[in-house]
């Protein structure tokens, strides 16, 4: 397990700006109650992949317009590039809030009793699973590569026993921080809920019939 021992992190104190506190009247939990967004990093990516991209191909048509025509042929080109150009900025900052908009619906909410995965693929489609902490069998956090360890985001990864689907949340701000979080929530469900994990993990652990 790819986890350092530093403490446990307070939760209860003022979040970051990746970390909300869930609201205290909801009934779920009352250990952990963190919501885990994605870090910043993932939608800088894109922003700077969009923009570099729009510029070099205008720069391209720029360079070869006056190579391809001449006189008012040319003016004319050039007036109708940059009225595309500016459709085209707009086009890709509505696009870019929407994605930002997307990237940020992407979450985890743990609490001292489960994990729930929500997943943001469109403007309207979204998928929430729910994994029970009696399920958990091991939590892994990475860091792969300069820029991970510079701004301090990795891959989170929660395994269950059996067949059961992992939750995997890419661009997690400290991952080490939130894999502690969720062990220590873990702990304590199974110190508080010896019989449910027993069971739970049994079930799982059961071997299909085969066809």
């Amino acid at each position: 397990m790819n986890i350092d021992t530093e403490p446990i992190p307070d939760v209860s104190t003022k979040p970051n700006s990746n970390e909300e506190i869930i609201d205290r009247s909801v009934p779920e939990g009352n250990t952990e109650r963190v919501i885990i967004k994605r870090h910043p990093f993932g939608i800088i990516v894109l922003f700077f992949e969009a923009i570099f991209g729009m510029g070099v191909a205008f720069v391209m048509l720029y360079l070869l317009i006056p190579t391809l025509l001449s006189g008012d042929s040319k003016d004319q080109a050039l007036r109708f590039l940059l009225l595309a150009g500016v459709v085209l900025a707009a086009l890709v900052a509505v696009f870019l809030v929407l994605a930002n908009s997307i990237y940020r619906s992407n979450r985890w909410i743990v609490t001292d009793d489960s994990i729930s995965q929500i997943s943001q693929t469109g403007l309207f489609r979204r998928q929430t699973s729910e994994l029970s902490m009696a399920n958990i069998e091991d939590v892994t956090a990475e860091q792969n590569g300069l820029l991970a360890e510079l701004f301090g985001f990795g891959v989170l990864k929660v395994e269950t026993a059996g067949e059961r689907s992992n939750f995997y949340f890419i661009y997690c701000p400290s991952p080490n921080k939130y894999a502690r979080i969720i062990l220590h929530a873990r702990e304590l469900y199974i110190e508080n809920e010896p019989q449910i994990a027993k069971r739970a993990n049994e079930i799982l652990n059961v071997p299909r019939t085969q066809v």
